[in-house]
């Protein structure tokens, strides 16, 4: 299939030398990178990250999340 595209100067300019270090056609080169694209998983997938589960100390206070936001807030923190 036959297609037109404009591309900027200097993306022509380098794709054209890599083409020429690399043995290929521009068309062979650009038939390259069009398919690495279509077959790159999308890096707009969103993956779920797996945080390490720190457990609290049995001895370790329990507070609420008011408690929190107030030793946060206060100039003396948590005492």
């Amino acid at each position: 299939m036959k297609t037109t595209i404009e591309i900027p100067e200097p993306l022509f300019r380098q794709a054209k030398a890599k083409a020429a270090m690399d043995g290929l056609t521009l068309r062979n080169l650009f038939i390259r990178g069009l398919q690495l694209a279509v077959q790159t998983p999308s890096t707009s997938t969103k993956h779920r990250a797996d945080f390490p589960l720190i457990r609290a100390a049995k001895s370790t206070p329990r507070l609420t999340d008011e408690q929190i936001y107030a030793a946060l807030n206060s100039d003396e923190g948590l005492v």
